[in-house]
């Protein structure tokens, strides 16, 4: 293989991280939690703004008596009010890690779009290396 051909495997290659990190881990994470997750109330602390997407900021207990601060990822939405209670959903096995508000769990997920157009640009570039290859 040659150098044109090697750009191509990187080409394929360069994905994948993306797609696990930014779609396939997240997703996992949503379905863990829904199957295995605690529900508690916690209280909303803080709604953060950069670039134009929100990150949450929650307390909560878990039944075993920890005090967990929870900051949600950026996203394009808001999960909670200041000041206001909302519903979590934790994971016991690492509750300080793995944890979502029952508002972000009964959406769908951002990491679907990500997951989509990281699979899409995957086929393109699978293809492109096939291509090469058969040229």
């Amino acid at each position: 293989m040659d150098g044109l051909g090697w750009v191509c495997a990187g080409l394929v290659a360069f994905p994948v991280p993306f797609l696990l990190w930014f779609g396939v881990i997240p997703l996992w994470v949503d379905r863990r939690l829904r199957r295995s997750g605690r529900e508690v109330m916690g209280l909303c602390r803080n709604v953060s703004t950069s670039e134009g997407r929100y990150s949450t900021s929650f307390e909560f207990s878990t039944h075993t008596g920890d005090r967990i601060i929870y900051i949600s990822p950026l996203s394009g939405r808001t999960w909670g009010t200041p000041g206001n209670e909302a519903l979590l959903v934790y994971d016991p096995a690492s509750p300080w890690r793995t944890v979502r508000s029952r508002r972000e769990l009964d959406t769908r997920s951002e990491a679907w779009a990500s997951l989509w157009w990281l699979l899409a640009l995957e086929v393109i570039n699978v293809t492109v290396f096939l291509l090469y290859l058969s040229y």
